[in-house]
């Protein structure tokens, strides 16, 4: 047992025996619940027979209170005379799918003075093709209201059915089988008060429909009619005549296409000769491959009356500008126009069809437009001696009816509109509440404040919004959604400022998607932080979250933009949206260890994300509701672990080794660092360098082993100053507290040569002394020519001589130190030749 509401509205006890394999009902009925009513469901069992005593073994107080039954695909071959007489609360009655034929009823089946509850009767899908409905047995059931049957070939309503008139709604269930519908197949039916009607037969009835088919309805207030596939829209208003000086609630007319097209359908006064008479409140012709409005339709009586007009998905591109001015201006009562998806970038100049009528309203059509086009050239562009001239840029100004609350346009694209325009246009609908315009080449760039205070959704997907102006939502403040898919959105001129909703404190949903967005402006959503509840950013290029501090938004999507992972900012800015759930299917997530900061987070806000078993880990290859399992991430934290201590340790070594690396390269040239260093200092000093100067104050620095020192500072430094030269040396020209290296420096600039007196003292140990090693490095930055002298004591071969100074040897003079067989005199005189400045 569990509850349920029947058909009727009778809410209590659903008692359930279905598809038991039964085929008398048990003699005890486990109700728990006293006092409730009680459906009784015996669909699928093996009931062949339904008489007076089917129903005696239930509780006479249970059986009091059943007001549905469901006997649905049951093998009922036979239903007796007064079968549910006990049954006086009986509403409704499911017997279809039963196999039955007209035989099988007796005539008061239904037959019973207490039986005065039954409202609903099912008998579709049974076998009444050939002999016809049970209609005795059915006029028993006086009190019907809803009755559902099969319509075959041959289908007609006998008199008897005219003592059905509390009938209001009849369904019909289409088999497989083809019928002619005649001014008698409806003719029982005259005197049931049915006022909603629906005839959908598509591919099931022939194209010779009777004119008067409608005449046995006379209490009809509305019909949907659907004969598409041996008929066409032509062959639906031909039927509509008994309907002419009725007033109806509502007429549809859907997809009545033939398989084979073989005359243009358009609407003029010929056609619609019968539904131009009817003053109904709402008009739909949906998907009827109506090419033409030929005639106004204002003059009509459907014109005059008409709330709601539909002709969307259709194929017209043939109507007068003016007819189409009159729909927007003039009808009387028309609140809700929908002219959609009838030509979706289409060239109006080529129509479809090429019969006579037709190319004739394009000739009339083509006039008006160039008509219509030389007014509002004039209006803004002027022909002085034949040349062209701009006017000053104008304002064209179209103003809706204030009736029409819903204006839908979407998929009607304007080949002739072309840009630039030399005005702006200006919308002025006053109490327009919906706006849609997708797909229509519609004049963003153009487009001045729109004057819609009571608009509430506005859709201009697939357009080139590219240019779009900030201010043209600035008078929309009930705007509550807007829609703007695939417009080439981008933040760029005055968008980028964020204003384009500032002031529409009531926009409570916005789908910006599918525009290459890699970022919004900041205050962008700054009035509606409290009215947004949806954001659609889907199929953009952003790469982190792009709003915040929108407390009440209930649904952020961000499916197939560029994420591959969420930082602290991001996680900040989620945590201000509120209860907000986001859908990031299609990002790039990025589920390696340089991210468990963002993993981590994610797992632990898995409630925070709507399409987490949508989205693909892509190094994974594995979704991340499987991936955010306890076992699953734990070991994926292990591995990052051992690969943190792994990088961290390689990272710790390469850094070691660079230190070491780095020490010793200093060290070993430490005096070239120096070097370089006390130059720059020099520079930025402004102190100039005097290596190619003709002028300096030293002849010759003279650098030397300590060891040496009695050799060089007394023999060798009183030797040359007898000759007269300037000589610099260490031991009497460095003055204590300055630096060693930047007066070794001076001294070697200031000097014309340098001397290294090399002995074997200094081949153990000066040559690695500060002072040779700068010289060196100095006559190798200079690159002078015969610039150091060097004198060779105790017999040293050249082979000994260190190898750095092999490769300044074009800057060395070499001279050797007399021993016991040369006399002083002659060093002197080498000396002295050495010493002297270059020719």
């Amino acid at each position: 047992m569990s509850m349920h509401t029947d058909g009727c509205g009778n809410r209590g006890l659903l008692w359930q025996c279905g598809n038991r394999n039964l085929s008398e009902i048990p003699e005890h009925i486990p109700l728990k619940y006293k006092g409730e009513f009680v459906t009784l469901d015996l669909s699928e069992n093996q009931f062949t027979r339904i008489t007076m005593e089917t129903f005696h073994n239930i509780d006479p107080r249970v059986r009091s209170r059943i007001t549905s039954i469901s006997l649905r695909n049951n093998p009922i071959r036979h239903i007796g005379n007064f079968s549910f007489q006990c049954l006086w609360r009986l509403c409704e009655l499911d017997l279809s799918t039963c196999h039955l034929q007209r035989t099988s009823f007796e005539i008061n089946s239904f037959g019973n003075s207490l039986l005065n509850q039954l409202k609903i009767l099912r008998l579709h899908n049974n076998s009444f093709r050939g002999n016809g409905y049970p209609d005795t047995a059915i006029s028993k059931a006086k009190l019907l209201e809803n009755l559902t049957l099969d319509v075959f070939g041959g289908f007609t309503f006998s008199s008897y059915f005219q003592n059905l008139t509390k009938l209001k709604k009849i369904e019909f269930i289409t088999g497989n089988s083809k019928f002619h519908l005649t001014n008698s197949t409806f003719r029982g039916l005259i005197k049931s008060p049915i006022v909603n009607l629906e005839m959908i037969f598509k591919f099931r009835v022939y194209s010779d429909v009777s004119d008067d088919i409608f005449c046995s309805f006379p209490f009809l207030k509305a019909v949907h009619i659907e004969f598409g596939g041996m008929c066409d829209l032509n062959v639906v208003l031909k039927s509509l005549k008994c309907l002419q000086h009725r007033t109806m609630d509502r007429i549809v007319a859907y997809n009545n296409n033939p398989m084979i097209a073989k005359n243009a359908v358009y609407l003029d006064n010929e056609n619609c000769k019968y539904l131009f008479n009817i003053c109904s409140r709402r008009v739909e012709l949906i998907k009827n491959r109506i090419v033409g409005i030929y005639d106004n339709l204002l003059s009509t009586v459907m014109g005059q009356c008409m709330e709601y007009f539909d002709v969307s998905s259709n194929r017209i591109r043939v109507i007068n500008p003016w007819y189409m001015l009159d729909f927007l201006t003039r009808y009387p009562n028309l609140q809700v126009f929908n002219f959609s998806s009838n030509a979706d970038q289409c060239n109006c100049e080529s129509p479809r069809y090429s019969h006579r009528p037709t190319l004739a309203a394009l000739r009339m059509i083509d006039c008006e437009n160039d008509k219509f086009s030389q007014i509002a050239s004039n209006m803004f562009v002027s022909n002085v001696s034949g040349k062209t001239y701009l006017k000053k840029r104008g304002l064209m100004a179209f103003k809706i009816s204030e009736k029409i609350r819903v204006l839908n346009f979407s998929k009607n694209y304007l080949n002739r509109l072309t840009y630039p325009l030399p005005f702006d246009i200006s919308l002025n609908a006053m109490n327009l509440k919906e706006l849609y315009v997708v797909r229509t080449n519609f004049p963003c760039k153009y487009m001045a404040p729109i004057q819609t205070p009571f608009l509430e959704i506005l859709d201009i997907s697939n357009n080139d919004c590219s240019e779009m102006k900030m201010r043209i939502l600035m008078f929309a403040k009930k705007l509550r959604i807007f829609v703007a898919s695939n417009i080439n959105l981008s933040f760029a001129g005055s968008l980028k400022y964020g204003k384009l909703f500032r002031g529409v404190m009531s926009l409570c949903k916005v789908d910006l998607s599918r525009n290459s967005l890699i970022y919004l402006p900041p205050a962008m959503f700054k009035d509606q932080e409290k009215s947004l509840l949806t954001a659609n950013f889907d199929y953009n290029l952003f790469s982190t979250i792009p709003v915040s501090n929108l407390r009440n938004l209930t649904r952020l999507y961000l499916r197939h933009n560029k994420i591959p992972f969420f930082t602290r900012t991001d996680f900040e800015k989620i945590s201000t949206l509120g209860k907000s759930v986001v859908f990031i299917e299609g990002n790039p997530i990025n589920c390696e260890c340089t991210n468990i900061l963002s993993l981590n987070w994610m797992k632990e806000n898995q409630d925070k994300f709507g399409d987490l078993n949508k989205t693909l880990c892509i190094n994974q290859n594995v979704f991340l509701s499987n991936f955010f399992q306890e076992q699953t991430f734990k070991k994926f934290e292990l591995i990052c672990q051992s690969d943190v201590w792994l990088l961290g340790s390689s990272f710790a070594l390469v850094f070691v080794i660079i230190i070491l690396l780095t020490t010793a390269a200093i060290k070993r040239y430490r005096v070239h660092v120096d070097y370089i260093i006390l130059r720059m200092r020099s520079r930025w000093k402004g102190v100039m360098c005097m290596a190619n100067s003709e002028k300096f104050r030293f002849d010759a620095f003279v650098t030397y082993t300590e060891e040496d020192y009695q050799l060089a500072c007394i023999t060798f430094y009183q030797t040359l100053v007898r000759l007269g030269f300037k000589i610099s040396m260490p031991d009497k020209d460095f003055l204590p507290g300055i630096s060693e290296a930047k007066q070794l420096l001076q001294c070697i600039d200031q000097s014309r040569k340098v001397v290294i007196i090399v002995t074997e003292n200094f081949i153990e140990n000066g040559w690695n002394s500060y002072a040779v090693q700068m010289v060196v490095t100095h006559a190798f930055h200079n690159q002078r020519e015969r610039s150091i002298i060097v004198i060779i004591k105790d017999d040293i071969s050249l082979e000994r001589l260190p190898r750095d100074l092999k490769y300044i040897w074009w800057s060395i003079v070499s001279i050797r130190w007399p021993n016991g067989d040369e006399t002083m005199d002659k060093f002197c005189e080498k000396i002295c030749a050495a010493l002297r400045p270059d020719p």
